[in-house]
């Protein structure tokens, strides 16, 4: 696995945790979702 996908799934699901498990909504925690969302395309169109 490359560190990229590694790095994506665990701020999105760092991401899930934090919006579904705890009253925080800052806007804050939404740059995981895109921190997560955008490795996860960068890995998908790198892949080999």
């Amino acid at each position: 696995m490359s560190p990229t996908l590694l790095v994506a799934v665990a701020a999105l699901l760092a991401w899930t945790v934090l919006v579904f498990a705890t009253s925080i909504s800052t806007g804050v925690i939404h740059l995981l979702l895109a921190l997560g969302t955008t490795l996860l395309v960068r890995w998908w169109g790198l892949r080999a």
